[in-house]
């Protein structure tokens, strides 16, 4: 007869043991390796959602701050050039316009009371002969004329850049809207530039089911004592330009989406700035960041899909398939799986590290550019330091400009930027402010030792040649300095300032240095 099923079974068992043995020894290793592998993958996946996010909020927040600078700009060329030459503006905004990707538009708002209104009109007509006063009240139609009863100057869209059809269709707004008070309150209090909560840009219509896409910066202009608001220069800011600039940065392996809330005034009924469209969709950790704006605040939210990736599950699933293969393998898995993720932070921070240069480095010259040159001044006033402020400007720029065109131009900027930069001492920080401006902060303050350095700046520029088209192009600097003696960043500014335009009155092509 046959053995009993039983028998036979407790002789295959005793036969298979040790197979049995290793292969649940191997699911056990396997498992843990499982359990060590997903704590990483997620520890190091949270780590890297943390920082991505602060950088990507530090980045928005530059944007936005690059942008300001750009339209501050466009405000120093009313405060600093004379009503008759306002006609100009056009020329500068080209190139204030140019520099940024989400700057679609700058627009002067000039102050005019009831009784200016008819003769500012008909100034406004000699060079716009459609130019008629209008304005939008809340939740109300397009309404032509003066609707104050109260008898308050108004601030009138009287140019802008670009002068296309659609937007020259917009001169004459001026605002008739509690948020434009509130404005211009915190203006007069503050004197510093605000940022309106998103709006319907006026530029896409007057249809009240379009998407508001845009931001208004409002950049105050006061006259030469600060005493008097002239008007505002807006800035016309396309806002979805930052947010899909944020999402296309965000590293896309962890899935993540983005959801930005205006948390200033006037924001309540529509608060989202922008908001991924599978925000909703997704359930994962949240992180917030804080973005702090001249007056109002934004809050960015980024959230993480839950759970593994789809690369991840694979890598797991490998392992418990493959089992004793995977047990040896494991670590070596895990391994490339950190170090294809340090590439990518390693990527990240180079992208981040380019930023960073395009945020302070001006994009035709390659030179420091304003915002830079604040965060230096101010923190050179901080530690006491003792330096020099050097502004100059290229005598007879828009001459060049009109001669050999705007290629020209940018060619005669660089190459004075790159000339300037063999002659500058060690040290020294060598910025552009925009246009045909620039500035140095030296660390020579002895009067005679700083005379000698600018002359030779000047004499280096004026014997030396620019090249367009092999055309040689020469030119001449106008050179104003000024040695800090413990003033406020402002008042020693103006003190160079000042020197510049006595250069100029001396018939240019000089140096003048504050006494």
């Amino acid at each position: 007869m046959g053995q009993p099923v039983s028998l036979l079974s407790y002789r295959w068992f005793r036969r298979h043991s040790a197979s049995i043995f290793a292969f649940v020894a191997t699911l056990f290793a396997t498992c843990v390796f499982l359990l060590i592998a997903s704590h990483i993958q997620q520890r190091y996946t949270h780590t890297m959602f943390n920082n991505l996010a602060e950088r990507q909020a530090e980045a928005l927040k530059e944007f936005v701050k690059n942008d300001l600078d750009y339209i501050g700009s466009g405000a120093n060329f009313f405060y600093s050039v004379a009503p008759e030459d306002w006609d100009r503006f056009e020329v500068f905004a080209r190139h204030t316009v140019s520099s940024s990707q989400s700057l679609i538009g700058l627009q002067w708002m000039q102050k005019v009371a009831p009784e200016q209104l008819e003769q500012h009109i008909a100034n406004v007509r000699e060079t716009f002969p459609d130019f008629s006063v209008f304005t939008v009240p809340k939740d109300q139609p397009k309404t032509y004329g003066y609707v104050f009863s109260d008898g308050r100057a108004i601030y009138i869209a009287s140019d802008i850049y670009p002068r296309t059809p659609k937007n020259i269709e917009l001169l004459g707004f001026y605002s008739s809207r509690q948020r434009f008070d509130l404005i211009l309150d915190d203006i007069f209090s503050t004197g510093r530039a605000n940022i309106s909560d998103k709006v319907r840009l006026l530029q896409d219509g007057y249809d009240q089911s379009l998407d508001k896409t845009g931001l208004l910066v409002y950049h105050p202009v006061f006259d030469q004592r600060r005493e008097s608001l002239l008007g505002v220069v807006v800035g016309v800011i396309r806002s979805t330009v930052y947010f899909e600039e944020l999402v296309m940065k965000t590293a896309t392996e962890l899935n993540m989406v983005v959801k930005v809330t205006d948390l200033g005034f006037d924001a309540e009924d529509d608060p989202i700035l922008y908001q991924s469209p599978n925000w909703s969709s997704i359930e994962g950790e949240i992180v917030v960041k804080p973005v702090t704006l001249p007056n109002r605040s934004w809050r960015i939210e980024f959230k993480l899909e839950k759970g593994l990736s789809k690369w991840d599950r694979l890598v797991l699933i490998g392992i418990a398939v493959i089992g004793v293969v995977i047990a040896t393998l494991v670590a070596h898995i895990v391994n490339l799986q950190t170090r294809e993720k340090q590439r990518l932070s390693y990527m990240l921070n180079e992208k981040t590290k380019e930023l960073q240069f395009m945020v302070d480095h001006d994009p035709l010259t390659h030179t420091l550019n304003r915002r830079a040159f604040r965060h230096d001044l101010t923190q050179m006033l901080e530690k006491q330091a003792a330096f020099s402020l050097i502004g100059f400007d290229i005598d007879h720029f828009k001459q060049i400009n009109d001669r050999y065109g705007h290629l020209g131009g940018d060619q005669v900027l660089i190459d004075v930027a790159d000339v300037i930069g063999t002659v500058l001492q060690e040290g020294d920080r060598f910025y552009r402010f925009g246009g045909d401006e620039f500035g140095i902060l030296s660390s020579v303050t002895e009067r005679s030792e700083l005379e000698c350095y600018l002359e030779a700046i000047r004499e280096r520029i004026e014997k030396t040649a620019c090249y367009y088209q092999d055309t040689e192009i020469h030119c001449t600097l106008s050179i104003g300095a000024a040695v800090h003696c413990d003033e406020e960043l402002e008042d020693l500014v103006q003190k160079m300032d000042v020197q510049l335009y006595r250069s100029k009155d001396k018939g240019r092509n000089c140096v003048t240095i504050a006494a």
